[in-house]
């Protein structure tokens, strides 16, 4: 089974439909970020002199940690898509609070919803 299967059957698992459409809404951002970063190639980025004042943000940031931030997110994801199936309800409120966390870097999205916020 290829990723989007796999996140397909997790979407059509999950529960209530507001986690649905937060947590479709976050596997796409994230899907997005992962794929800008995949096209990035080369060695470990270092801090460039053009780079000024940015510099070590820009080297922090670079792909390969975009890549395991974005697996990290979907693990999370993940777990909220399964605990809405049969966990004790403080598990789930915890992680359904640590997803909309998440979701607040894409706040300023043009299909983030207000209600959405922790």
């Amino acid at each position: 089974m290829d990723d989007a299967e796999l996140t397909a059957r997790f979407i059509a698992a999950s529960g209530p439909p507001a986690v649905d459409d937060l947590t479709t809404f976050l596997r796409k951002r994230v899907g997005e970020d992962k794929a800008i970063a995949a096209e990035c190639t080369g060695p470990e980025w270092q801090p460039d002199a053009g780079d000024g004042e940015n510099a070590d943000h820009i080297a922090r940031h670079d792909p390969a940690r975009v890549l395991r931030e974005a697996d990290a997110k979907l693990a999370v994801l993940d777990e909220l898509d399964l605990a809405v199936h049969g966990q004790p309800r403080p598990y789930v409120d915890a992680l359904l609070f640590a997803v909309r966390q998440l979701g607040l870097a894409y706040a300023d999205h043009p299909e983030y919803h207000e209600g959405w916020r922790p």
